[in-house]
């Protein structure tokens, strides 16, 4: 009984984690109020849960703070980028669906599949910008890369996100709250398990920053 209520029990370190992640929640909200900041708070939030998921997190705001500002320039203008294509998909899907004709269907549904694969990569980019110092276009390359590579956990992760976002409109609003941070450290958990160490991309010893290339997988 006594091994149940020790603080180092997984399940009471796993608690203390999804703990945090709430807490980071109310950070990513705080900081994503000028809206046009939503992208370096996402990239925050990621820069912090992937070293929750490492057990490297130190003060919660702290690191949070650090990874807001470093990648506040980068990150702003991959939301912008990332905002003005995904403004341009939903209008064209709107007007295509309006039109009758195959073609339009056809470009319909090439429409959708590229939608798809958008989200895939807007729900992973943030968190490699988290996690590796590399420039947009390269970076941008390298999501691409994990996003086919690792298809399942890609869209497992939009998955987690998605359906968390559902819940929190549709049945319980304020799941909405804790959103943003729950999702993140568990995407965060997919991604330093299962994705980063193929490619080196999990922190050692204190570093911070990775400075990362395009590599093909063995």
């Amino acid at each position: 009984m006594s091994k149940l209520f020790a603080y180092d029990n997984p399940i009471w370190v796993f608690m203390g984690k999804v703990a945090d992640a709430m807490i980071l929640s109310f950070f990513w909200f705080l900081f994503s109020l000028p809206v046009i900041t939503i992208g370096a708070s996402t990239s925050a939030l990621y820069y912090t849960t992937l070293k929750l998921a490492e057990n490297r997190e130190g003060y919660l705001f702290k690191t949070f703070l650090k990874g807001f500002k470093e990648s506040f320039k980068q990150s702003t203008v991959i939301w912008i980028i990332l905002g003005l294509i995904g403004g341009m998909l939903s209008f064209s899907i709107i007007q295509y669906q309006k039109v009758g004709s195959e073609v339009a269907l056809t470009l319909l549904w090439a429409l959708i599949i590229f939608a798809f694969l958008y989200l895939l990569i807007f729900t992973v980019i943030f968190a490699l910008n988290g996690r590796l110092s590399t420039g947009i276009p390269n970076l941008f390359m390298m999501t691409f890369m994990v996003c086919i590579k690792h298809f399942s956990w890609a869209l497992f992760m939009t998955v987690i996100l998605a359906c968390m976002i559902a819940v929190s409109i549709f049945v319980f609003w304020p799941i909405l709250l804790i959103t943003p941070g729950v999702a993140a450290y568990v995407n965060s958990i997919i991604l330093t398990k299962f994705v980063f160490p193929k490619y080196g991309w999990n922190l050692k010893d204190e570093e911070d920053d990775i400075e990362a290339e395009v590599t093909s997988e063995d």
